[in-house]
């Protein structure tokens, strides 16, 4: 995995951000699967008892659980936190590629086009993700993922609004660099 991750950084962080908007995507949806699947567990374990002769731990099958099984299906929690950081982080990563692209003209430009063609997939990624929505199990999977599900139906907007904060931070960053290259701009 890590050498997929190089060969694709050094096509530049534009592509990176492609790559990591698919992942945010993917990665609710893997969350949300692996967070059904653990409630799913969780309660079919407390349906289940039996009595376990012998032990000087647990007297049933349910004790056992208590110890062993039920503390890591409480982790199921820490899913929704990790769709959070996701979303934070690729949210992170376009408000620095803006900032850096601030540095010329031409990456300014590009960053325009990127921020265009990324609205754009976040169009179609919406639609799947409404399209998913329609089964009522994908449904009751992603219901305690809220933040996710708002970000994913109004995805374009999301892109949007973040890319027109990335280019904001370019257009900062864009004005600093001019007015600091000149030494003698100091010079009075």
């Amino acid at each position: 995995m890590s050498d997929i991750l190089e060969d694709l950084s050094s096509y530049g962080p534009l592509l990176m951000l492609v790559v990591g908007f698919g992942l945010m995507f993917a990665s609710g949806i893997f969350f949300g699967i692996v967070y059904f699947a653990l409630d799913q567990t969780n309660t079919a374990l407390l349906t289940t008892d039996c009595v376990i002769s012998d032990n000087s731990l647990v007297e049933s099958c349910q004790g056992l659980f208590t110890l062993a099984v039920y503390p890591f299906l409480a982790l199921k929690e820490l899913l929704i936190w990790l769709s959070f950081f996701f979303i934070f982080s690729i949210v992170l990563g376009m408000l620095i590629v803006g900032y850096q692209s601030g540095k010329s003209p031409v990456l300014m430009g590009m960053l325009i086009t990127f921020v265009a063609g990324l609205t754009y997939i976040g169009i179609l990624l919406s639609n799947v993700y409404r399209t998913l929505l329609d089964n009522l199990i994908f449904r009751n999977m992603m219901l305690n993922f809220t933040v996710y599900n708002k970000i994913m139906l109004n995805f374009p907007w999301f892109t949007f609004f973040i890319g027109i904060f990335s280019v904001m931070l370019s257009l900062v960053n864009f004005q600093r660099t001019r007015v600091n290259e000149d030494p003698s701009i100091q010079d009075y």
